[in-house]
């Protein structure tokens, strides 16, 4: 990779993860120092229980590509997440980037979240990276909307509050794949752990009593959290409910048989039968082998969706080879 090149932009990039994704994690800081190559990455990860193999391993597979720096960030105290995982399911590092403004360093003002393993970059992020907040607290690729007369209007914080809206809200106005966060504003307002405690309790109390989860997940609870204080990206002027430029989930294939007339530059292996490394391939390298579960036959996708898991697979064995090199 040439790194001599002029780089024009810097992003501050998260994710949160166990070791159990690692693998997955490297092959998308393939994708993403290939595609920003131009650019300079700070890349973050939040974790309380990473190997120190695993993260050297990130570490310098980051150090070899010359224009990415790996920083990972210690929680200590992981069990404070407990009462949003017994709320909203999931793992305790779903909710890590919930804090992301606390645990970056302050001189950090905005930071993209990317899902670990399951995300390609594949093209130019500036214009939702450097989108102006407008004053929210999070830039999302919106997913849930009411309408009017044909046109899509967000949901106000106050639409929290009547009952036909709350399960929709709940279960998420965002894919929370792929999302900014105004790091500066969560400071400036004190967010911090005890707000969604207390938010946690109050959405119990509007639940009812035979629903065994009070969100889904973190776009659930974020959804909540910051309703009517998001920033859907390309609203309101483009009235498009499936327009995710920057968070292009899979899923879009259950609704159309065709691709979209904008060009992916986020990649969501999301709404899909299985994961990529799931897959039953003609050739894998046994280090990206996951145990257990027998490997699911590439048949079972829809025609359209094989080539984005060969393309993930391309970036796998890039990284393999780079791995190989670097001696791991």
């Amino acid at each position: 990779m040439n790194t001599t090149q002029t780089q024009h932009n810097h992003y501050n990039i998260l994710t949160s993860s166990d070791n159990t994704l690692i693998p997955q994690i490297a092959v998308s800081l393939t994708a993403m120092v290939k595609n920003l190559s131009s650019d300079f990455i700070d890349f973050y990860i939040l974790h309380s229980q990473i190997t120190s193999d695993n993260l050297q391993l990130l570490s310098a597979l980051c150090s070899g590509y010359g224009n990415i720096a790996f920083h990972e960030v210690r929680i200590d105290n992981p069990e404070i997440f407990d009462p949003l995982v017994q709320a909203g399911s999931w793992f305790r590092e779903t909710y890590f980037p919930l804090c992301a403004h606390q645990l970056l360093p302050d001189t950090v003002d905005r930071a993209l979240y990317l899902d670990a393993g399951d995300i390609l970059v594949l093209g130019d992020i500036s214009p939702y990276y450097y989108c102006n907040f407008e004053d929210n607290f999070l830039t999302v690729t919106g997913t849930h909307h009411k309408t009017d007369n044909h046109s899509y209007i967000q949901f106000s914080p106050d639409d929290i509050n009547i009952p036909a809206f709350l399960p929709g809200i709940l279960e998420g106005l965002f894919n929370s794949g792929s999302y900014m966060i105004n790091l500066k504003k969560m400071r400036e307002t004190k967010i911090d752990i005890s707000y969604y405690y207390h938010l946690t309790e109050q959405l119990g109390s509007l639940k009812t009593k035979t629903e065994e989860f009070v969100y889904f997940g973190d776009q659930g609870l974020l959804s909540a959290a910051f309703i009517g204080k998001m920033k859907y990206y390309g609203y309101p002027q483009i009235q498009d409910q499936y327009y995710w430029p920057y968070n292009f989930c899979l899923g879009y294939y259950d609704h159309f048989d065709h691709k979209p007339d904008y060009q992916p530059a986020i990649l969501h292996f999301a709404g899909v039968p299985f994961k990529p490394w799931k897959a039953n391939y003609p050739m894998f390298p046994k280090r990206f082998q996951t145990t257990g579960g027998t490997p699911r036959e590439l048949t079972e996708l829809k025609p359209i969706l094989i080539e984005y898991y060969f393309l993930w697979l391309e970036y796998l064995f890039l990284t393999d080879q780079i791995m190989t090199m670097l001696g791991f």
